[in-house]
């Protein structure tokens, strides 16, 4: 058995203490600003949610507990900041992910139609879940302004976001081996 590369390990430190804070901040800075910023650009209409990105990203890298802390945590955080039940969304979000994470059997996460097809049905699951709960234990909350009709179109437009993201991802870690085709 040969010894690790200091090189590598490292690079494989620099990842643990520099890659995964990043991706958590990133996602704390779009959960507060995502209202501002669908107002300014004017598509309050769509729910653009990068949340699912990163998360279907952490599980391809097969960083399972780092995806449902952060599934978890960026819940509670847009619970904070959305007119709903608080844990309304750390449920959704938690509930989705261990949903998604029983698929590896069957799916190759680190192929990039397979992880655009699971960010888009993870955001069909994400508010499908919210409208039935809303609906059912309505407890004085304001439904959401999104329809049955916006909710394909945004998890498509999400869709199309993944592989340009995942593709920035790698980049930042120094990963050029994916498939994008």
């Amino acid at each position: 058995m040969s010894s690790p590369d200091p090189k590598e390990f490292k690079a494989m430190e620099r990842e643990q203490w520099i890659f995964y804070p990043l991706i958590w901040f990133t996602c704390g800075i779009f959960v507060i600003l995502r209202g501002v910023m669908a107002h300014l650009v004017g598509i309050e209409w769509v729910d653009i949610d990068l949340i699912p990105i990163f998360l279907i990203y952490l599980i391809a890298e097969d960083q399972d507990f780092r995806a449902g802390c952060l599934a978890f945590f960026m819940g509670i955080l847009t619970d904070i900041f959305a007119p709903c039940q608080l844990g309304l969304f750390a449920f959704v979000y938690s509930a989705i992910l261990l949903g998604i994470n029983q698929c590896r059997q069957f799916l190759d996460f680190n192929k990039i139609k397979a992880s655009v097809l699971l960010v888009a049905i993870f955001l069909l699951a994400k508010w499908s879940l919210v409208l039935i709960i809303i609906r059912i234990l309505s407890l004085g909350q304001s439904i959401p302004s999104i329809t049955f009709i916006l909710i394909p179109i945004s998890a498509l437009i999400t869709g199309m976001i993944t592989p340009f993201l995942f593709y920035f991802l790698n980049l930042v870690r120094g990963k050029e081996n994916r498939d994008y085709a």
